[in-house]
């Protein structure tokens, strides 16, 4: 495990983050519509708002986390979304999650935005609930996940 350095992405990592995303959605069954242009602007252009990490061994992405500030009210201050977090298989039960969660918290911290980390886990996915469990995090119950996209996200940027 100690061979495997986490560093912020730069621009010259982009097709590996892009490349651990891309293995992150096929694991999960999902669809992968982010391009490289996309995400080196959100992590690592002038406007980055983003926050991506990579774990990499011998030139191989062993895991990802991506995770962007967002503000609570109730929590009294900015903490982390984790939208994306990734391990291989080859690295996983070494405690890598565990490391690239802390170095996200490490590098929120720098942003100021180390309050609180959430995120969302599916429910077809217990190995990864039961980690996050074994790391502290809480179900939050009163609270749906919801998503505006597409045709009702364009005519509600169109109203005046």
């Amino acid at each position: 495990m100690d061979d495997i350095l986490i560093a912020p992405v730069t621009q010259a990592d982009v097709p590996l983050l892009d490349a651990a995303l891309q293995q992150l959605a096929a694991d999960l069954g999902d669809h992968y519509t982010a391009d490289p242009g996309t995400l080196a602007a959100a992590v690592c252009g002038p406007g980055a708002n983003c926050l991506a990490l990579l774990a990499i061994r011998d030139g191989q992405a062993m895991g990802v986390v991506l995770a962007a500030p967002v503000f609570s009210t109730m929590r009294g201050g900015t903490g982390l979304f984790v939208s994306d977090l990734w391990v291989a298989q080859s690295a996983r039960g070494e405690g890598l999650s565990r490391r690239l969660l802390a170095r996200t918290l490490q590098e929120g911290a720098r942003r100021n935005a180390a309050q609180f980390v959430k995120l969302a886990v599916y429910h077809d996915n217990p190995k990864a609930r039961a980690a996050y469990d074994r790391l502290g995090f809480a179900a939050l119950t009163g609270e749906t996940n919801m998503i505006l996209t597409g045709k009702p996200l364009e005519t509600l940027k169109e109203t005046p």
